[in-house]
C-alpha cells in the first residue's frame, strides 16, 4: 500500500539578492520604449555579473530580479559592481537588497521567507545603494573591501520579520541616511533587568479544525524563546491556567510576572496563512512591534522560527546554540502540530493513541523531525510505557548528534533522565543522574539559563531520592541562584529547597521556605502554585503535630484545586485532609475523605495517588471504628512500594502488628536525627509520630 503524500519540497540556505529600478512605474508612464530599453540595459549588465560571481539568476518580476549565491561575499560583490557599473547613468537608479535565508524550490520556481526579506530590503534601499541584513553583514565584516552604516533593527512590514539592517558604503554607492529609517526602527530591550515575556497562544481566526496550527506554533514559539540565553519566558501551562482572554495586557503581565506580552492571530485560508503579531512593552506602555502578513502553506515550517528570531532580537537575547536550517517537510510538520495539540488537550486514552498515530505519520515523512520523536516519547511516558519512550528518546539523541543540534541533544538527555526517574525504581537513579549531568554540561555550554536551572533542580531531586541530602541542597540552591538571575519570582526553586528540608526533618526551615513561596504566589495570584504550596505547608504542620493549622491549609489547597478542576491535586488534598483527621482522632471524617479520594482515582486514574498511604490510614480508621479491612490488599500494595517512609511504616505496624515495620520506622527516624544538628534532632524526635515510634519501640525491646 502506498501512502498518497505530496512530494517534499527542496529547501536550501543561500544569499538572496533582489534588485529593481527606482520609480520604474513612473518612468513607464512617461516613455514606455525608453523604460524598456533601460530594463534591457540593466539585464545586459546584471546577468553577466551574476554569472561571474557564481550566482544563479532565477527570474525577473517586472523591473525586479531575483538571484541567489552560495556566499554573502559573492552576492555583495556582485551588487557593488552593478552599482559601480551604472553609477554614471542617471536613469539607472537601481536598488539592491541582500539577505541570507532559506529558499524553496517548487514547480520550477523559487520562493520563501528569505526571498521576501531580500525584496523588502531592496525596497528600503536608496537608489544607487545596497541594503543588507545582519546575517549578510556579519560575513562581510571580515572582508577588507566592505564597510557599512548601521540602520538599526527594522520592522520589515508585511513579512513578519525583524531584521537588523545595514547600508553598504563605497565611493560609487549611494549611502543611506540613518535619519530616514526611524519610522520602522525598533528599540531593543536595553534595561539591566532580565527580559521577560509571555507569548499568549495565537488566536485562531479560521475554522475550529484548524486550531492546532495556532496552538502548536505558539507552543513551539514559547519553547524556542525559553531555550535562548538570559531570558524568562512564561510557560504555556501558566498562561493557560489564567483566563487570558478576559484579562487586559497589563493584568496579564502582572499575573505572569513579565514585562513584555506578545499576541497574535492566525487564519488559514486555503493554502495561505494570514498572520499578525504584536509585541507590547508594559513598562513603557507602548507597542514595540506589530505586523500583518501572509505566508504560503509551504512556509509553515518557518513561521515559528522567524517569529522567535524577531522576538529574541527585540529583547536583545540570543542563544549560543547554533541556529539549524529548518528543512522539515511541511506535511510532516503539520502532522506533528496536530499530534502535539491532540496530546496536550487529551481527555482520554483514545486521544493519546490518536496523537501517537499522527506523530508516527509525521516521522514517516521526515525521520529528522526531532520534535516529533521527542513528543512521541513523552506520549509513551505519560502511559508508563517506558521502554517505548526510551526508544523514541534514543532515536532523537542519535539524530540530534548527527545533525549537531546541541540544544536538542541537551533536551533529550533531560528527557531520558526523566524517563529513568519516572520508572520509580531506585536502581535507575544513577543512570538518571548521569543523563542529567550530560544535559547540564550542554546547557551551560550554550548558555541556556532556563535549562540550567531546571536540570540543577532535577539533580537535586535525584540526590534527594538517594538520601544524599547535602548534595540535594547544594544543587537545589544552585538552581535557586540561577532562577533568581532570570527573575523566576514564583520561587519554584525555593519551594523545592523547602521540600528537601522537610524530607531531612528540619521542619522549621522547610516552613520558612514554603511561607516565602506562598507570599509571592499569592501576590501574583498564581492559583496552581498557591494550591501546591498550601498543601506542602499543610504536610509540614502535620509533621510538626500542629493539626488545626495543617487542616486549615489543606482545606484551602483543596478549594483552589476544586475550582481549577485539577484531579491529581484534588486527590492529594483529600488524602492529606483524611490523614490529618485520623491524627486528630476523627475517624469518621478520615473514612469520608479517603474513600472520596479513592473513588475519584478509580474513575479518572489521574494524578499522583499515594495508594499505600491512603489505604493504610483508611484501614487504620476502619480498625478504630471496628470495621473489617483487607490485610491481603495491604500486603500486595506493600510489595509494590519500593520505599516506605517512617510514619507509614509505623501505620503498617499498627495494622499488621508486625514489629519489623516498627523497627524499620525506628531506624529511619534515628538516621534522620543523626544527620541533623543536635538541637534540631531533639526537636524532630519530640514531634508526635517520631516520639510515638520511640515509645512503642522501647516497649518491645528486651528488658
Amino acid at each position: 500500500m502506498f501512502l498518497n503524500y505530496p512530494m517534499p519540497i527542496e529547501r536550501k540556505l543561500a544569499a538572496i539578492m533582489f534588485t529593481d529600478i527606482a520609480e520604474y512605474t513612473k518612468s513607464m508612464s512617461k516613455s514606455e520604449s525608453k523604460t524598456l530599453n533601460l530594463l534591457e540595459k540593466k539585464r545586459s549588465i546584471l546577468q553577466p555579473l551574476i554569472k561571474e560571481y557564481k550566482g544563479t539568476f532565477v527570474k525577473e518580476i517586472g523591473d525586479g530580479t531575483l538571484s541567489y549565491f552560495e556566499s554573502a561575499v559573492n552576492a555583495a560583490t556582485c551588487a557593488v559592481k552593478l552599482q559601480e557599473t551604472t553609477y554614471d547613468d542617471k536613469d539607472m537608479n537601481i536598488r539592491v537588497g541582500i539577505h541570507i535565508g532559506d529558499i524553496v524550490f517548487k514547480d520550477g520556481d523559487v520562493f520563501g521567507g528569505g526571498v521576501n526579506v531580500a525584496s523588502r530590503l531592496e525596497s528600503i534601499a536608496p537608489a544607487g545603494g545596497v541594503c543588507v541584513s545582519k546575517s549578510v553583514y556579519d560575513e562581510l565584516a571580515n572582508q577588507d573591501d566592505f564597510d557599512g552604516i548601521e540602520l538599526g533593527l527594522q520592522s520589515l512590514k508585511g513579512v513578519g520579520r525583524l531584521i537588523e539592517v545595514f547600508g553598504l558604503k563605497g565611493e560609487k554607492l549611494n549611502e543611506p541616511n540613518p535619519q530616514k529609517y526611524q519610522d520602522n526602527k525598533i528599540d531593543k530591550h536595553s534595561d539591566d533587568e532580565v527580559p521577560s515575556i509571555a507569548i499568549i497562544p495565537f488566536d485562531n481566526k479560521g475554522t475550529d479544525e484548524d486550531v492546532f496550527y495556532a496552538y502548536g506554533i505558539s507552543a513551539d514559539l514559547i519553547s524556542d524563546c525559553s531555550s535562548a540565553g538570559l531570558i524568562r519566558v512564561a510557560s504555556l501551562k501558566n498562561i493557560e491556567n489564567l483566563d487570558y482572554n478576559l484579562l487586559d495586557t497589563d493584568e496579564l503581565a502582572n499575573k505572569l510576572l513579565v514585562r513584555y506580552i506578545a499576541t497574535g492571530t492566525l487564519w488559514k485560508m486555503d493554502d495561505i496563512f494570514q498572520l499578525s503579531i504584536e509585541l507590547y512593552d508594559t513598562k513603557e506602555s507602548k507597542i514595540i512591534w506589530s505586523d500583518r502578513w501572509e505566508e504560503e502553506w509551504d512556509n509553515l515550517t518557518t513561521i515559528k522560527s522567524n517569529l522567535s528570531d524577531g522576538l529574541l532580537i527585540a529583547l536583545d537575547t540570543a542563544s549560543k546554540a547554533e541556529k539549524k536550517v529548518d528543512i522539515t517537510d511541511t506535511k510532516a510538520y503539520e502532522y506533528y502540530l496536530k499530534g502535539k495539540y491532540k496530546f496536550e488537550k487529551r481527555e482520554n486514552k483514545e486521544d493519546r493513541e490518536i496523537a501517537q498515530g499522527l506523530l508516527q505519520k509525521a516521522l514517516e515523512l521526515d525521520k529528522n523531525l526531532l520534535d516529533a520523536h521527542g513528543m512521541l516519547g513523552w506520549t509513551y511516558m505519560s502511559s508508563d510505557e517506558y521502554d517505548k519512550s526510551m526508544k523514541c528518546f534514543t532515536e532523537t539523541l542519535k539524530r540530534a548528534n548527527k545533525l549537531g543540534d546541541k540544544l536538542r541533544i541537551a533536551h533529550t538527555y533531560a528527557s531520558i533522565s526523566s524517563c529513568f526517574t519516572n520508572r520509580g525504581n531506585k536502581e535507575y537513579d544513577d543512570e538518571s543522574l548521569k543523563m542529567a549531568f550530560k544535559a547540564l554540561e550542554i546547557y551551560e555550554e550554550i548558555g541556556n539559563k532556563g535549562g540550567i536551572a531546571r536540570t540543577l533542580r532535577t539533580i537535586g531531586i535525584i540526590y534527594g531520592n538517594k538520601h544524599l541530602h547535602d548534595k540535594a541542597l547544594e544543587y537545589s540552591f544552585r538552581s535557586l541562584e540561577i532562577s533568581k538571575e532570570i527573575g523566576d519570582e514564583k520561587n519554584t526553586a525555593l519551594g523545592h529547597v523547602g521540600h528537601i528540608y522537610n524530607r531531612i526533618g528540619d521542619y522549621d526551615r522547610a516552613l520558612e521556605c514554603q511561607q516565602k513561596v506562598l507570599i509571592k504566589q499569592e501576590e501574583i495570584d498564581f492559583k496552581p502554585g498557591v494550591s501546591n504550596t498550601l498543601q506542602k505547608i499543610s504536610v509540614n504542620y502535620e509533621d510538626m503535630g500542629e493539626y488545626d493549622k495543617a487542616l486549615d491549609y489543606a482545606n484551602r489547597a483543596f478549594k483552589i484545586a476544586e475550582k481549577l478542576g485539577d484531579n491529581s491535586r484534588i486527590i492529594l488534598c483529600l488524602d492529606s485532609i483524611g490523614i490529618i483527621y485520623y491524627k486528630m482522632g476523627n475517624y469518621k471524617k478520615t473514612v469520608e475523605y479517603l474513600e472520596k479520594s479513592l473513588s475519584i482515582y478509580d474513575k479518572t486514574k489521574e494524578g499522583i495517588n499515594l495508594l499505600l498511604l491512603n489505604i493504610t490510614y483508611l484501614y487504620l480508621a476502619y480498625k478504630k471504628l471496628g470495621k473489617a479491612y483487607d490485610k491481603k490488599k495491604l500486603q500486595i500494595l506493600i510489595k509494590k512500594e519500593e520505599e516506605i517512609i517512617f510514619d507509614l511504616n509505623f501505620g503498617i505496624f499498627q495494622l499488621l502488628e508486625d514489629t519489623s515495620y516498627l523497627e524499620t520506622a525506628y531506624n529511619q527516624i534515628q538516621e534522620k536525627a543523626d544527620n541533623l544538628e543536635p538541637d534540631i534532632a531533639a526537636k524532630f524526635l519530640s514531634y508526635p509520630i517520631p516520639k510515638a515510634i520511640v515509645e512503642e519501640w522501647e516497649k518491645v525491646l528486651p528488658q
